[in-house]
């Protein structure tokens, strides 16, 4: 696992562009027990995983893109409103400035997803396998769609039945045993089947005989395990938490606004829509993960090193 240490000066340094950027009046005490809540308001994250952000993508920017450009990136998926709003937050930028540094940012975060977003993470904290005939769930895997503005011209693939409208989805699948997303792919069209994404996607990045956890609403693979299948009523509980932890990751992720409002950013091409997309929910797929590792973040009810989730070889999907 990739281990980010931000040293007490470097955090120092982002707070105090965060301080500047913000105009943060002198009057106003700004080491305060509200400030961790501050940035997590305005930028998605605390003080010390913007850091470790910062630390990472320094080497790959842009000559011209500074401390406070990362802010921009941030603050443009947290709040995603107008773009007069997100230049009136930051001190008044050019709105092509502004519009031109966050979107180099949000790629450059994208980017790190290789790095943390890592399928053998499924393993950590795992028990060894004790029982013969038995295969064991390392993974919970869900889909969620996210709306877009209607596309032109309009295509029925890209109807989500969550909110009547046009969609995008995304698959991701998240550790049982620890507190790590191991997957995730996407976008696909909101009409597009689960299963032949589970096929055509993590299906090829795990065993054909590995199970893994889903939800009621599919499963046309035989690795595909829904809550009914299990040993006994215990062990479908234990299913029924880990999947309820797979909701929570989709709920933080939708902290960031660009992904809780209808995607504005409609390109002339479908290519261009679908990739503005995903560099954005990328990037908050490595904030998420970054919290979790050094941001004080954990899933509610995590699975211990004694839990263990289970099935038969022999189980129906």
């Amino acid at each position: 696992m990739v281990v980010f240490s931000p040293t007490k000066k470097d955090i120092k340094s982002i707070e105090d562009t965060a301080r500047a950027v913000l105009g943060f009046p002198t009057s106003r005490k700004w080491e305060s027990k509200d400030k961790q809540a501050r940035f997590k308001s305005l930028f998605g994250a605390n003080s010390t995983v913007i850091t470790a952000i910062w630390n990472e993508i320094q080497n790959h920017i842009d000559e011209d893109v500074f401390r406070k450009h990362l802010l921009y990136g941030l603050l443009f998926m947290k709040v995603y409103s107008t773009e007069e709003v997100h230049c009136a937050i930051v001190g008044w930028p050019s709105v092509k400035t502004f519009r031109e540094k966050a979107w180099h940012i949000v790629e450059c975060i994208a980017e790190l997803k290789p790095k943390l977003i890592l399928i053998e993470n499924r393993f950590i904290n795992a028990p060894p396998e004790t029982r013969v005939g038995f295969k064991r769930s390392f993974l919970t895997d869900d889909a969620c769609d996210f709306g877009i503005n209607e596309p032109y011209p309009w295509d029925r693939k890209w109807y989500a039945v969550k909110f009547n409208g046009p969609g995008v989805k995304y698959n991701v699948a998240i550790a049982i045993h620890s507190d790590n997303i191991c997957y995730a792919s996407g976008p696909h069209f909101s009409g597009e089947s689960e299963t032949t994404i589970f096929k055509e996607n993590l299906g090829t990045a795990i065993p054909e005989d590995e199970p893994v956890e889903i939800d009621g609403c599919t499963g046309g693979d035989q690795r595909q395990m829904k809550p009914q299948a299990g040993d006994n009523r215990k062990v479908r509980k234990q299913k029924s938490i880990f999947r309820g932890r797979q909701e929570t990751i989709f709920s933080r992720m939708k902290q960031f606004n660009v992904l809780n409002s209808h995607f504005r950013h409609n390109e002339t091409s479908e290519e261009h829509t679908l990739y503005k997309h995903q560099v954005c929910f990328d990037a908050i797929l490595v904030i998420t993960q970054l919290k979790f590792m050094i941001g004080g973040d954990q899933l509610f009810d995590g699975a211990s090193s004694k839990q263990q989730c289970v099935t038969t070889a022999e189980e129906t999907y």
